[in-house]
């Protein structure tokens, strides 16, 4: 995961643990909170006034920004593990997709899960991930996701298997 590189305004931090037992590998994929990420459409300049003004996304763009973020995440890093795995020892993932953020109602640091999904490597590899759409994807999984990720709606980890 060391050789992950995403933008430096979107930082992701991986935490995992492998069981051989099963050969799986349990993973946390933490991103940036919608607070975190710009929501900025585009900028232009003002010759009249020699300034560089800011245009914003509407609410509903920066709410599908976020979301689509959050799905890729989720998909780049099943397909990043299972391709680094050259010798094929992982031979599933369970990964959530989430960020840490204060609790409005207690106001201490929580977790949030946006995405939780299990993927066995025969199926996954199958994939053609230069054709799909990311949301349809992870409902072909079978994965657990936010109904409003933007609004840092938790969505249920039950289903999702554990090793």
């Amino acid at each position: 995961m060391s050789n992950s590189v995403y933008p430096e305004h979107f930082p992701v931090e991986h935490i995992f643990t492998f069981d051989p037992s099963t050969a799986e590998l349990d993973l946390k994929a933490l991103i940036p909170g919608p607070d975190k990420v710009s929501t900025i459409k585009a900028y232009r300049y003002v010759k009249k006034d020699d300034l560089i003004v800011e245009t914003p996304l509407s609410a509903k763009a920066a709410k599908d920004r976020y979301t689509d973020a959050t799905h890729n995440v989720a998909l780049r890093t099943l397909h990043e593990v299972f391709e680094a795995d050259r010798r094929g020892l992982i031979k599933s993932i369970t990964l959530e997709v989430g960020t840490e953020t204060i609790d409005p109602a207690t106001g201490i640091e929580t977790y949030v899960p946006l995405v939780a999904v299990g993927a066995d490597r025969e199926a996954f590899i199958g994939f053609d991930l230069s054709a799909v759409v990311p949301s349809a994807t992870l409902a072909h999984l079978g994965a657990s996701v936010s109904k409003n990720p933007y609004g840092l709606i938790a969505t249920d980890t039950s289903g999702v298997r554990r090793s």
